[in-house]
C-alpha cells in the first residue's frame, strides 16, 4: 500500500449534540463525516491563525536573536549539577 493511502484513525471527543450538528451538515452537504473532518483539517492547515508571541519571541535590542530560552536551559542544567554536587 503506497504511503499516501495509508489510513490512520484519528479520536475526536464531542458534545453528543455538536457530533449530531455536525453529521446533519456533513450529510446535507453532501460528504461524508470523515470527508467533512478531512476537508476542516485541510482548511485549517492552509490558513493557520498567526501564532501567539511569547515574551521570549517579542524580545528587541541586544536580545533580539539571541536563544533565551537555550540559555536559561543551560543556567539551570548547571544550577542543578551544583546542587547535586553539594548534596554529596
Amino acid at each position: 500500500m503506497q504511503a499516501s493511502k495509508q489510513i490512520a484513525v484519528l479520536s475526536v471527543r464531542l458534545p453528543a449534540s455538536k457530533l449530531r450538528r455536525i453529521k446533519s451538515l456533513a450529510a446535507s452537504r453532501g460528504v461524508t463525516l470523515q470527508g467533512a473532518v478531512d476537508q476542516a483539517l485541510e482548511a485549517w492547515a492552509l490558513h493557520p491563525k498567526p501564532a501567539v508571541l511569547l515574551p521570549l519571541d517579542a524580545l528587541e535590542g541586544s536580545l533580539a536573536g539571541v536563544d533565551v530560552e537555550r540559555i536559561m536551559r543551560e543556567d539551570r542544567k548547571a544550577e542543578l549539577a551544583k546542587d547535586r554536587a553539594r548534596a554529596r
